[in-house]
């Protein structure tokens, strides 16, 4: 056994605390230290990749794009050719400035020039003349940039002589339909035209705002700083430089083509209409083809063909493999064009019905407009349509399909069943109208039981929303869905409660369910997230009700007609009528197309801000053959009067007219 003496056992103790002090330290110092070389690490990579970037001023130009003030401060851009050359973002041009000044990291102060614009990754090039030698950086390989890497945004725009920054990671690739990577890094118009940075300093992509469902030169600009940032990959601005330096302006590739089905992610792309005159159509591809590879590439998702549409532009080439029925299979290669030929809708002037009649052939005419080619050659209500062309037709998605299929500006042969028997006839369709009669049926519901109020909870959103379903409701019968958005701030309670007592005649007579969804912001303020909220609010409504997919409708009041617009023009295989109560008309339209045609209703108070810029919109819509129907309201009135919401119940009522 052995024995230590006092002082021994004193001395070991002493040591043994020592050392357990010392552990201690140099494990709370461990992560300070950690955070240190953080940051070490994150200005060594800005402070290589500073050089070539650069702040970018410009003078003159628009005050406002759409309904939103445009910043005339200072921007960021990055050199791309040591002879001058310097890429950044559209969002810093939309406004059209008069001249352009750029800061080089050296304190120089060059004027540049606009040479040519991305207009589908939302690029610009400059040019400063009587330059070499300046710094182009480094680019990091696509390939390496992947989910978790870091990602520092750089701008250069607080002060001329040093960079800003912000820190995050790489949180996404392949976004934006597959032509840009996500950063939570807080992105900003500090930064926008600026690079996104590895640790290593090689420059991942060039920062711009983005937006999944518009492509205006300002869409997804207000989401700065809120975790979703956007760049398009360097790697892949090198490849398209040469394109630009000639002066070439990158338009979107359209091929002419909408596919079947309303989940992208979750359908075939099988092709529910073929444009006339499109790529699509001149190439031989029709109705019905399912596309089965692109570039060699087998793909069993709508998502995946449009990805290798959006990311490309026009002039571009894309192969594909069509299959259609059982044994037939082709290959065809189509060159993208930046515009089609606009669609003008036919209209012959019927209402079908909407409910099939047991035993009864085709489909029935409900109601036939007055000064129509319908009216001209003798249809009446009663008769049943049972084919167009060679086509037969049992039911009215039928119908409209086979008449918007019709080549454009051509005779429509329709077989009519009648009391005198079945007859032929052809009918030249004209225009859509912008007028609206003044009833279409007699002895329609209207007095009843105020609507019944439920609410409709969607688990991933944190937005409210209430369903008002009249009392005439039946499951036997299509009813339409009238959607209300609220301006800014939400709707006062008094205000809701009028404007639901108004609706509620209407959706008896109509057959409507009117739905009134809540932004998910306290401040009552609409947000990019909402617009897929109220989609699905769309498509849940009509889980549990007979809901009549051709009479969506969206009515948004003040700041709320931005987000009923938008709502239109990201989910156009939604929406059928869009009206903007006393609010401004913004942002992109949705294209023309023969399977989402869409109704415009616009109706403002008299000194409406901008109002010759509007109807200008008005009038560019009207040329895309867009029916549009204009409205003043009421002397001192935020709402439509009792004759203006008849009329647009009424204009909801006919949204099915052939």
């Amino acid at each position: 056994m052995i024995t230590l003496s006092k002082s021994i056992l004193w001395a070991v103790v002493a040591t043994i605390i020592a050392v357990s002090s010392a552990a201690a330290v140099e494990t709370a110092a461990a992560p300070a230290d950690l955070a240190f070389r953080e940051e070490a690490a994150f200005r060594a990579a800005a402070e290589k990749a500073a050089p070539s970037v650069v702040s970018i001023e410009t003078i003159g130009g628009l005050d406002t794009l759409g309904e939103a003030p445009v910043g005339t401060g200072p921007s960021s851009g990055l050199i791309v050719g040591s002879d001058g050359y310097i890429i950044s973002s559209t969002v810093n041009f939309a406004h059209k400035p008069a001249s352009i000044v750029v800061s080089l990291g050296d304190g120089r102060k060059l004027p540049a020039k606009l040479v040519a614009r991305d207009h589908v990754r939302k690029l610009v090039l400059l040019k400063v003349d009587g330059v070499s030698g300046l710094p182009v950086p480094t680019a990091a390989p696509q390939a390496e940039s992947v989910v978790g890497v870091w990602a520092i945004a750089v701008g250069r725009t607080y002060e001329a002589a040093r960079a800003n920054l912000s820190v995050g990671i790489v949180s996404a690739v392949h976004r934006i339909w597959g032509k840009a990577l996500q950063t939570d890094a807080k992105i900003s118009p500090a930064n926008y035209g600026g690079p996104l940075v590895d640790i290593r300093g090689r420059v991942m992509g060039v920062l711009v705002p983005l937006s999944p469902n518009e492509n205006e030169d300002i869409s997804g600009a207000e989401w700065y700083d809120s975790g979703i940032g956007f760049a398009v990959p360097l790697e892949h601005i090198q490849k398209v430089l040469p394109r630009m330096q000639s002066g070439e302006d990158l338009k979107a590739g359209l091929l002419g083509i909408r596919f079947r089905g309303k989940n992208v992610y979750a359908d075939p792309p099988l092709l529910a209409h073929v444009r006339a005159n499109s790529p699509a159509y001149t190439a031989g591809l029709r109705n019905g083809d399912l596309i089965t590879t692109v570039e060699g590439r087998p793909v069993e998702l709508q998502v995946q063909v449009m990805e290798a549409i959006q990311s490309r532009y026009a002039g571009d080439v894309l192969r594909v493999t069509i299959a259609r029925g059982d044994n037939e299979k082709f290959e065809r290669e189509l060159k993208l064009v930046d515009e089609l030929e606009p669609y003008r809708r036919p209209f012959l002037g019927v209402l079908p019905e909407r409910v099939a009649r047991s035993g009864k052939e085709g489909v029935g005419v409900r109601y036939v407009f007055e000064n129509s080619p319908a009216r001209d050659r003798g249809i009446t209500i009663g008769e049943r349509i049972t084919a167009v062309g060679e086509t037969k037709v049992t039911s009215r998605e039928q119908f409209i399909g086979a008449v918007a299929d019709s080549p454009p500006g051509k005779p429509i042969q329709l077989t009519i069943q009648g009391d005198a028997g079945e007859r032929r006839i052809e009918l030249q369709p004209a225009a859509q109208p912008e007028t609206i009669p003044a009833s279409f049926d007699t002895a329609k519901p209207a007095a009843g039981s105020p609507l019944k109020s439920e609410a409709l909870q969607i688990a991933e959103y944190g937005n409210a929303c209430e369903i008002y379903v009249p009392d005439t409701y039946s499951d036997d019968i299509p009813h339409g869905v009238v959607m209300l958005l609220h301006p800014s701030g939400g709707f006062e309670k008094s205000r809701l409660k009028t404007l639901v007592a108004a609706w509620a005649p209407f959706c008896r007579r109509d057959r409507l369910i009117l739905v009134v969804p809540k932004a998910a912001d306290k401040e009552g303020e609409w947000a990019p997230d909402d617009l897929t909220f109220l989609s699905k609010v769309i498509d849940r409504a009509a889980e549990n009700r007979n809901v009549d997919p051709l009479r969506i409708a969206v009515i948004g009041y003040e700041e709320g007609g931005t987000a009923a617009w938008r709502t239109a023009a990201g989910f156009p295989e939604r929406v059928r009528l869009v009206a903007v109560v006393n609010g401004g008309i913004s942002g992109s339209a949705p294209e023309n197309e023969p399977a989402t045609p869409l109704d415009i209703y616009w109706a403002f108070e008299k000194g409406f801000p901008n109002l010759g810029r509007l109807k200008a919109a008005v009038e560019r819509l009207r040329e895309a053959h867009f029916p549009v129907i204009v409205r003043e309201l009421p002397a001192g009135g935020d709402d439509l009067s009792d004759d203006q919401l008849d009329e647009l119940a009424r204009r909801i009522d006919m949204l099915d007219r052939i």
